[in-house]
């Protein structure tokens, strides 16, 4: 019981764990693991800088403090583009290149 009880912790349909192999289980249970791991990191980093934030005198702009105002990339010359079209042509075996 106490794999179903671990199971149905971790927000899983106690009806779906009698219909899974052993491998299925192990997949959910680390699947899970990995998410509250990830979950832990986000809260962790958020509290951090909260802090970090709290202890500054003057308040970063929040485009930069975020990084969610980037600069458009800069457009590839053709030549470029045919460099990397005539690359991936040989890669995968092309013989018909124009020179």
């Amino acid at each position: 019981m106490a794999m179903l009880q671990d199971y149905v912790s971790l927000g899983f349909d106690p009806a779906a764990f009698w219909r899974l192999t052993p491998r299925l289980y192990v997949v959910h249970m680390k699947g899970a693991e990995s998410r509250l791991e990830r979950e832990h990191k986000g809260r962790a980093w958020l509290a951090w800088h909260v802090e970090a934030l709290n202890r500054t005198k003057k308040m970063p702009p929040f485009d930069k403090f975020s990084g969610a105002k980037k600069p458009p990339p800069k457009a590839q010359s053709p030549d470029v583009l045919q460099a990397m079209c005539d690359a991936l042509a040989s890669a995968w075996g092309s013989n018909n290149r124009k020179n």
